[in-house]
């Protein structure tokens, strides 16, 4: 083989590993439309106390990696999975209603695998429903993408008034 053939193929084979290369990942209208999706399942499990539910939205920590999950809210914080849930079956035990105005979601991509989301949110929470209060909320939320779709990582309610 001459130095002109093995030249011609080597660039031929460069051609055909860009035509094969993948495209770069990007936060598409589609990943926009899952965030969206991961936040109502949120709402709705937690509006109808479904721990498990509620539970599969939340993003799990690889094993032997911190576990990402965050509530901060004015009156207390809960770090890590663990600490939530058990904060949420206390929480579902009474009146515990979240209800995300949903034609005033905002999604922002901060990368093709993490994006911010921002709610205007309704909860209603109280011991029992004669005792029931009703707040306004921007909930700040990040989602992280996974192997199993896109999953809550951070919630943030700031009071609206």
């Amino acid at each position: 083989m001459n130095i002109h053939t093995m030249l011609a193929c080597c660039a031929a084979a460069s051609l055909v590993s860009l035509a094969h290369a993948e495209t770069p990942h990007r936060f598409t209208d589609a990943d926009r439309q899952a965030v969206e999706a991961v936040f109502i399942r949120q709402a709705q499990a937690a509006t109808a106390h479904d721990i498990n539910a509620f539970e599969g939205v939340l993003v799990s920590a690889p094993a032997g990696e911190p576990d990402p999950i965050v509530l901060l809210a004015r009156s207390y914080q809960f770090w890590g999975k663990p600490a939530l849930i058990e904060h949420f079956k206390k929480t579902f035990e009474g009146v515990w209603k979240f209800e995300p105005d949903t034609a005033k979601i905002r999604i922002v991509p901060l990368t093709a695998d993490v994006a911010q989301l921002y709610a205007p949110t309704r909860v209603t929470v109280g011991a029992s429903e004669a005792t029931a209060k009703t707040a306004s909320f921007l909930v700040y939320e990040t989602a992280v993408r996974t192997a199993d779709g896109w999953r809550i990582a951070s919630i943030v309610p700031v009071p609206a008034q």
